[in-house]
């Protein structure tokens, strides 16, 4: 039972970074062929309000990591956590960031994302 925790936040992280990776691509896809049909996109004031927030987003997933490891390190969890839950809920951490990031980085506001496989 005690590894049980650490494998789903792992899986999970890695679900999310896939996920944000995939909603890069798809993004980038669907403004080429925008692009390619002569559109414009919406206003890009809309978009800078989101990039705003990136540096934090990504200080975000820094901080929670290292209070992981504080805690960790510095209390009584690793009689209730192993080395693989405390990785995989860094990675969890890490995979929820990245997600945020992508998804505020490259907004779909106005993007018909349905055709780009």
């Amino acid at each position: 039972m005690r590894y049980y925790l650490g494998v789903v936040c792992l899986l999970l992280g890695i679900w999310l970074i896939y996920k944000a990776i995939d909603h890069r691509k798809r993004v980038i896809a669907a403004r080429e062929r925008m692009q390619t049909k002569g559109k414009v996109l919406g206003d890009p004031a809309l978009g800078s309000m989101g990039v705003a927030m990136l540096p934090f987003y990504v200080l975000y997933g820094a901080i929670a990591s290292l209070l992981l490891i504080g805690g960790f390190f510095l209390s009584d969890l690793s009689q209730y956590l192993s080395i693989l839950d405390l990785a995989g809920l860094i990675v969890l951490v890490i995979g929820h960031s990245v997600f945020i990031t992508m998804r505020t980085a490259y907004p779909r506001l106005g993007l018909d994302l349905s055709n780009s496989q």
